[in-house]
Parts: C-alpha cells; sequence; structure tokens
C-alpha cells in the first residue's frame, strides 16, 4: 500500500501550490458569461489567497493546528 502524497511529501511549498491550483481548478464561474480563468492567468491576490488557504487546509489536514487557548495540538 502506498502513502498519500500529503504524508510523503518533502517539499511543502510545492504541495501548498499544487493543492491551490487544484482547489482553484474545481471553482465555477457565478455568471453564465464568464468563464473560470485558469490558474496561470488568475491574478496575483487571488493565487496568493488560494495558496494561504491551501496551507491552512494542509495544516487541519496534517492536524497541525491550534487550539483555541492557542497551544499546539501536535
Amino acid at each position: 500500500m502506498s502513502r498519500c502524497r500529503i504524508c510523503t511529501s518533502n517539499d511543502r511549498d510545492q504541495l501548498v501550490e499544487d493543492m491551490a491550483r487544484a482547489m482553484w481548478d474545481t471553482q465555477e464561474s457565478s455568471s453564465m458569461d464568464a468563464e473560470w480563468e485558469p490558474w496561470d492567468k488568475a491574478p496575483p491576490y487571488w493565487q496568493n489567497i488560494m495558496r494561504q488557504f491551501a496551507g491552512v487546509s494542509l495544516k487541519v489536514l496534517q492536524h497541525r493546528f491550534t487550539d483555541v487557548d492557542g497551544r499546539s495540538s501536535a
């Protein structure tokens, strides 16, 4: 049985980038007239937001988050 990429990745930055791209690619435009831009054409602001979201998501998936008292639970 192989281990998941999250568990075996040695390059956190690349994993976050790939997660951000994948999450962006799952989005759909709310306008019937507008097509969702591909990741490479997404504005830098939105790429940064998606990277931050991916980074936080990765922490949660790895159980590396802080509880309400500010203590690390990992």
